[in-house]
């Protein structure tokens, strides 16, 4: 005889056995969730428990197009308040499974070592985000008096025709377009030089502009965020004039959730 795991599925009625599990996150079988949360199309937020896990989940219609924008604040306020109340292993958007019991048998209950592996190396910690945005006009004077050649084709394109200057503007876009990419990385080694001593784990992003000066992910630990705080505040005075500094968080540590079993690469 077979028994099947055992979990806490959300209460269901008769005609409601068709419905979907949408699935935000996963968290310690003892977690509380907020009172009153709501996911995607109002739908209540219940925890489906199998052994020491639980997934955060509400009901939806498996028939239902997923990934408007409500959608999409829906599920980040949901990870949000998971992460603010709780550890948390936020899942990307769109993650959804047939039933409560497909979500036990299916992924918590195969890669559980997995899960609570995670949630060990995410306790007590939370995520922010620190990152930098270049003032142009600082930065391109920075360009122009290191690179010489930058500095003498600039010069030669305000003394020629625009159509005569055609060649030049391109050649000095290059040269600047590398410049920029040197300066940030450059940049982005300083910014987790001065703050990792703070931090559990660092992550670093891809820029998200081309005036993006450097951005990357910490890991911070209650204990160690007025100390990680206060290197932000340095940072932003020694770059004060020159890149414009912004911390985002606590946020849900979506950074330093690493591949699923299977999925390394």
């Amino acid at each position: 005889m077979t028994t099947r795991p055992k979990s806490d599925a959300p209460e269901r009625v008769p005609g409601d056995m068709a419905l979907a599990c949408y699935v935000y996150g996963v968290v310690h079988a003892d977690a509380r969730l907020p009172e009153d949360l709501t996911g995607i199309a109002g739908g209540k937020v219940s925890l489906v428990r199998h052994g020491d896990l639980g997934a955060a989940v509400s009901e939806i219609s498996p028939v239902q197009a997923l990934g408007t924008r409500d959608d999409l604040l829906a599920h980040e306020a949901v990870v949000e308040a998971l992460a603010n109340e709780t550890t948390t292993l936020p899942l990307r958007f769109g993650a959804v499974v047939t039933t409560a019991d497909a979500l036990a048998e299916e992924m918590l209950g195969p890669h559980a070592d997995w899960f609570l592996d995670v949630l060990d190396d995410l306790s007590g910690a939370r995520e922010f985000a620190v990152s930098g945005v270049y003032v142009e006009d600082v930065v391109l004077r920075e360009v122009l008096h290191e690179d010489p050649e930058a500095a003498r084709l600039r010069e030669r394109i305000r003394e020629l025709p625009e159509d005569a200057a055609y060649y030049d503007r391109i050649r000095l876009g290059e040269l600047i377009v590398k410049a920029l990419d040197d300066k940030r990385q450059t940049d982005t080694d300083e910014l987790i030089t001065a703050l990792e001593p703070y931090a559990t784990a660092v992550a670093p992003r891809a820029p998200a502009g081309e005036d993006a000066a450097a951005d990357a992910a910490f890991l911070v630990t209650d204990r160690k965020l007025p100390e990680f705080e206060q290197a932000v505040d340095r940072l932003g005075e020694r770059w004060s004039g020159r890149v414009r500094l912004r911390m985002v968080g606590p946020l849900a540590p979506y950074d330093f959730v690493p591949p699923p079993p299977g999925e390394e690469a």
